[in-house]
This record gives C-alpha cells, structure tokens and sequence, in this order.
C-alpha cells in the first residue's frame, strides 16, 4: 500500500502544479531543477542526443539516476550515472574462475592480477597472484564481482596453492585472513613499471601503462621513454593489458615517441560529435625520444580499451614498414568517448560525446583489435609472478616471440574463468 499511496501523492502533486487557473510552471520547474539540468546537458553533448524523446512531465519526477537513464540510448552500454557520494574503490584488478585446479570444481576464487598502490587492498596485504576463497565471510559466487571492488570494511579469506612431489598434484590450504578497509577514492597509478633487460645481446625495455590518466602522466612517460632511448634499446614492450583508457592527449603523447618525427603535428585521433560542425583532432606532438625504428610489442588483454585501444591502433596506422606486434587477447572493443560533466546539485553524468576516429580516419573498431598473437594470460595459472618479472607468462611469452619470431608452441590455452575480462575495483560497470 505504501508504493500506491506515494505513486497516488505524486499525481495528485503534478495534477495540482498543472491545474487550471494560476500558471504554476515555474513551480514545476523549480521541484524539477536537477532532471531539467540533466536532460537540457544530454541534449546539449550526448551522441546520440537525436534520438532523445522529450520526456514527459511525470518523468520528469523520476530520481536522477533513474531519469539519466531513461534519456539513454537503446545500444548504449558505455553512459552512466555517479552519484553524490563515490564508493570508491578496494583498488584490485581480479578474475573470477571456477577452482582451476579441479580439486572444488564448483567453487569460485578470485586471482588478483594488480593492486593499486596505497590502495586498501595493498594496505590489506593484498597482491598479484593472491587467491580469494571468501569475502565478508561469504564464499565467492559468479555474482560476487561487486563485492571485491566496493564496499565496507570487510575481511577476506585467502588460499594458497601446494604442490605434492609425490602425487604431482596441487592441493588448497588457507593461508590468511586479511582485513580491508572501507573502499575509497585511489590516487591514478599509470606508469607503475618499467626496466630494461639484457637478451641474447640485444636491449629490451618494458613499460607497464596502466592508465593514461594523471597530470604526471607526460612526464612519467618522458623520462621512461628517453631512458630506453639512452640505452639505444633493439625494443620496447608496452604492456596494456589492464589498461581501461583515460586521457586521449597523453596517449597521443606517449604514442608519438614510436613514430617518424616527421609525424608530430599531424592527427592521432579525431572525435566526432552529434552534429558538430568542427571535430576535435588531437595531434601527435613533438616526441621526448626518438624510438621509431625500434621493434615495438605491445601486451592486450580483453579489459584494454577506449585511449588504450586507439594507442593500439593509430600506431599500427602510423608506423607503417615498422610494424607492431600485438600480443594478448583481443581488446574489449570501445570507440566512443566518454566526458563527466558535474552538476551543480552534487552528482555527475557521464555520457558518450564523440566517435572516435583513429590516425588513419577510420573509425576505432566496436569490436576490439585482434592481436597478431594470441596469448591467454590466464593459461599459466599456477605461477603468478610480479608483473616485470621475466618468467612472467605475458612478458616470458613475449621475449620468446622476439627472440624466436613465433610463440611456443603451448602458449595458448582455453580459459575457464567465470568472468573473461578481469575486473577492476574502480572502473567496472
């Protein structure tokens, strides 16, 4: 009953502002402010704005979050709404799978694969390679994503695999109970390794990107890039596997120190809005080291994509006889560009403004770019090594393809995670 008397309240209310004698519209305006903002923003940037219906006036005594999504397009997946408060996040990159060594077969644990620094994860103990068998005293489920990437203060139990000499078999045991704390906002962790390795005589400098976000990024970037050109390295790996994208001028940037010199100032991306007459080009600019005639590899997996895809591409578009080898798993498949605009009542939309068109001008593939070798990162489940370590299985993988010119003959493998793509605390939805 209670549902019908406030469904009841809220017609007699719209009734009462539309009534007949005094205009009360601006009363309906007034109770109204925060949907009206949002729909005159949406039709104002959204890409799909022509095909926004005009809402009507009960609608528009929807909840905000509510509203925004009834302004959305039907194909839309990549538009969302952030409320007032942000949860945050416990800051850990993970996959779900069924017990991969077979011993629970339908029991779920959860593979960490990076943690954010200084996250609550990290604070936790928390770190790639750690298994999950529970969270907040609760065993893992298909559905348990949610819980492992926000939350309260909660504990988490952890398992660790052993290896029997004499049965050749792995066997589960509980390793420790960690405690996290409640899910917060993490500082942007976007260049969080890199090194140079010595490999039957030749150099080869690896950067993991993990965002393409941060107002240091340039920087980073720049002193790692002019490094790997100060030790005249034979090739760079850039691994992007975990990379959901970020800001288009930083890859831009980054990019440009693997192209002809000869490139800067002409596009590595264009946007293209809903009826804008000029589009938004982002140039290469000039490049802080010159590392265009070195062999190039570049580490995907299926959470890579938006900047991080069109880094992909657009140099493969751009280096013409110098090639890219891309190895991993095909990209998750994003072109469209995704812009936050704040409200003045506390929340924040986020719909898709812009096609995005790469080096070339064609448009960004929908359905992610396919590596020229496919390596299932999840194939080696047993050893989880540090990322930048050189046995682990992506990095182990690509060494081998630079030094033999094909994979080994067992690098892929079928996957049986629950969830394909790993999922990120902060950025799934």
């Amino acid at each position: 009953m209670k549902k019908i008397s406030l469904y009841i309240s809220s017609l007699l209310l719209i009734a009462t502002l539309l009534g007949c004698g005094e205009d009360r519209t601006h009363e309906f305006y007034e109770m109204t402010e925060e949907n009206q903002w949002t729909f005159s923003k949406m039709k104002e940037v959204y890409l799909w704005a022509d095909s926004m219906k005009s809402p009507s006036r009960q609608e528009f005594f929807a909840t905000t979050s509510k509203f925004f999504t009834s302004l959305k397009y039907k194909g839309d997946a990549v538009s969302y709404f952030t409320d007032t408060v942000s949860a945050g996040s416990y800051g850990m990159t993970f996959a779900l799978m069924r017990d991969p060594i077979g011993v629970r077969p339908s029991k779920t644990y959860a593979l960490v694969l990076f943690v954010e620094p200084g996250s609550p994860a990290a604070m936790a103990g928390i770190e790639r390679g750690t298994w999950i068998s529970s969270i907040g005293g609760k065993s893992l489920s298909i559905s348990s994503a949610s819980t492992l990437q926000q939350g309260n203060a909660t504990d988490v139990v952890t398992e660790r695999m052993e290896f029997d000499d004499e049965t050749t078999s792995f066997s589960w045991s509980v390793a420790d109970t960690l405690h996290m704390q409640r899910s917060a906002e993490n500082s942007v962790c976007n260049i969080y390794a890199d090194s140079i390795y010595t490999l039957r005589n030749s150099r080869i400098g690896y950067v993991f990107v993990n965002s393409f976000n941060g107002d240091d990024f340039v920087a980073k970037a720049g002193c790692v890039v002019q490094d790997f050109a100060a030790e005249d390295v034979d090739a760079v790996i850039v691994d992007l596997r975990y990379n959901s994208g970020g800001s288009i001028s930083n890859a831009a940037s980054m990019a440009a120190n693997f192209v002809p010199l000869s490139l800067a100032g002409t596009p590595f991306a264009t946007l293209k809005g809903n009826g804008e007459e000029v589009d938004t080009v982002y140039d290469y600019p000039t490049a802080a080291a010159e590392l265009a005639g070195k062999k190039l590899y570049i580490i995907t997996g299926n959470a890579t994509k938006g900047a991080a895809e069109l880094f992909v591409k657009s140099l493969k578009d751009s280096r013409g006889a110098y090639g890219v080898n891309v190895i991993g798993e095909r990209t998750a498949g994003n072109n469209v560009m995704v812009e936050e605009f704040l409200s003045p009542y506390g929340f924040a939309i986020n719909p898709a403004t812009a096609y995005i068109y790469t080096a070339d001008g064609t448009l960004l593939p929908a359905s992610g770019i396919q590596p020229q070798y496919n390596v299932n990162e999840l194939a080696q489940k047993t050893s989880i090594y540090p990322l930048g370590n050189e046995q682990e299985y992506m990095l182990y993988n690509t060494f081998y393809l630079f030094v033999n010119g094909t994979l080994p003959v067992n690098a892929p493998a079928t996957r049986d995670c629950v969830h394909c793509a790993p999922h990120s605390g902060a950025f799934v939805r």
